[in-house]
C-alpha cells in the first residue's frame, strides 16, 4: 500500500481496514471464505487478501463504458496497488468519508459490519419498473448504492454464508422500511438501490464451527444488529437521512411527488410568503405527521391490494376530518383522487 494515502481506521487479530485515495480497504490478515458481488473474483471465494469498497467518479464512470467491468475493476485496483488476484470489492458514488463501522459481540461470536450508503437517488423497492435491459453484457449502470462488509469471526460453510448474506440483506432492508425512505422508482418504500453490493467474510482458522446464520441464530440476530446500525450512520452521513429528516409531513409525501409548490398552487388569493408561514408550523407539527402517516398506511394497503380503494374512502375522509375539520362530498376512484382530497382539505385547513 505505499506510495498513495494509507490511514488505518480499524484493527484487530483477523483485519485491518484502511481509507486509502478514495477506497476502503480490508485486508485480511488470517485464512479466510467469503461471498461477494464482485465483478472480479465473485461468489464463493476462499483466501483472498483485499476486499475494497471504492468511490468512482465522473471520469471512471467514462471510462466504464468504453470496457467490461471485470477489465474496468481490475484496473481500479491496481490504481490502488492492489494486485487484481488477490482482491474482489465493489463500487459506489458514495464518498468513503462516510463509512459506518459497528462492531457486535456474544460470548465467543464476533461481527463486524462496514457500510457505505447513498439511497437518495438510486432507492428502489425490489419488483419496481427496470432501469435498463441487459444483453450480453451491455448497459449502462447508474450507482447509488448501498455497500455492506461483514466480516464474521466465526468458521462458517459455503451454505451459511449464504444465509448470514440473506440476514444481512434483510437487515439493510429493514433500515430502509423504518426511516421509510422512498423509491426513485415508484410510490412504494425502497428495498434497497439498485446497484447494492455485499461481502460476507468467514475466519476458517477459527476452531468455533457455526452452521447457521438465519435470523432464529444468535449469529443472525447480531449480524443484523451490526448491519442495520451501520446502515442507518452511514445513510445519515451520505444523505443527512434520520429520524428526524422524516418528521416532516412533506418528506412523508414526497414519495408521491407531493412538494410544497404542490400545495401552493392549488392556493389562490395568497403571497407564496404567507402560505409558507401558514404551511411551515403544520409541515413540522409532530401531530399532523402521525395523521398523515395513518392516511399514507392505508394508502400503502391498497398499492399492495390488501385493501381496495372503495375499503378506505370512510377511513381517510374520516381521519382529515377529525384532525383538520374538513370534509368533500367527493368520491375516491384512485390513489390521486385521495391524495387530492388531502391536499385540498390541508389547504381549506390553512386558510380558514
Amino acid at each position: 500500500m505505499s506510495g498513495f494515502y494509507s490511514e488505518k481506521i480499524f484493527t484487530n487479530e483477523l483485519f485491518d481496514v484502511f481509507k486509502q485515495d478514495a477506497a476502503i480497504v480490508v485486508y485480511l490478515k488470517k485464512e479466510n471464505n467469503l461471498i461477494i458481488s464482485s465483478w472480479i473474483n465473485g461468489g464463493y471465494q476462499e483466501n483472498l487478501k483485499y476486499i475494497v469498497n471504492q468511490t468512482l467518479d465522473g471520469t471512471d464512470y467514462d471510462e466504464m463504458v468504453s470496457m467490461d467491468y471485470s477489465t474496468f475493476q481490475t484496473r481500479c485496483m491496481e490504481k490502488i496497488n492492489l494486485n487484481p488476484n488477490e482482491s474482489a470489492g465493489m463500487a459506489t458514488s458514495a464518498c468513503m468519508d462516510n463509512y459506518a463501522i459497528s462492531v457486535y459481540e456474544y460470548k465467543d461470536l464476533k461481527v463486524t459490519s462496514i457500510v457505505t450508503a447513498g439511497a437518495d437517488n438510486n432507492g428502489i423497492k425490489a419488483g419496481d419498473p427496470a432501469s435498463f435491459y441487459e444483453h450480453n453484457n451491455e448497459y449502462n449502470l447508474d450507482v447509488g448504492t448501498i455497500n455492506i462488509i461483514t466480516i464474521i469471526d466465526a468458521n462458517l460453510e459455503p451454505g451459511t454464508l449464504i444465509t448470514a448474506s440473506i440476514t444481512a440483506t434483510e437487515a439493510k432492508t429493514s433500515v430502509l422500511q423504518d426511516l421509510k425512505l422512498e423509491s426513485q422508482f415508484s410510490t412504494h418504500i425502497a428495498t434497497g438501490t439498485g446497484t447494492d453490493g455485499i461481502c460476507v467474510i468467514s475466519n476458517k482458522s477459527s476452531e468455533n464451527h457455526i452452521e447457521n446464520a438465519g435470523k432464529h441464530s444468535k449469529l443472525g440476530e447480531i449480524i443484523a444488529k451490526s448491519v442495520q446500525e451501520a446502515t442507518r450512520k452511514a445513510l445519515y452521513l451520505q444523505t443527512e437521512m434520520c429520524i428526524s429528516y422524516q418528521k416532516s409531513v412533506l418528506n412523508r409525501l414526497s414519495r408521491f411527488n407531493i412538494d410544497f409548490d404542490t400545495f401552493y398552487n392549488k392556493t389562490e388569493g395568497i403571497t407564496k410568503t404567507d402560505y409558507a408561514m401558514k404551511f411551515n408550523n403544520f409541515n413540522s407539527n409532530t401531530e399532523n405527521i402521525a395523521y398523515i402517516s395513518g392516511i399514507i398506511d392505508l394508502i400503502d394497503e391498497t398499492q399492495t391490494n390488501l385493501l381496495e380503494i372503495c375499503d378506505v374512502v370512510h377511513p381517510i375522509k374520516n381521519i382529515i376530518k377529525l384532525f383538520l375539520d374538513v370534509e368533500y362530498d367527493v368520491e375516491f376512484n384512485s390513489i390521486d383522487d385521495v391524495l387530492n382530497y388531502l391536499i385540498d382539505a390541508i389547504n381549506t385547513h390553512l386558510l380558514k
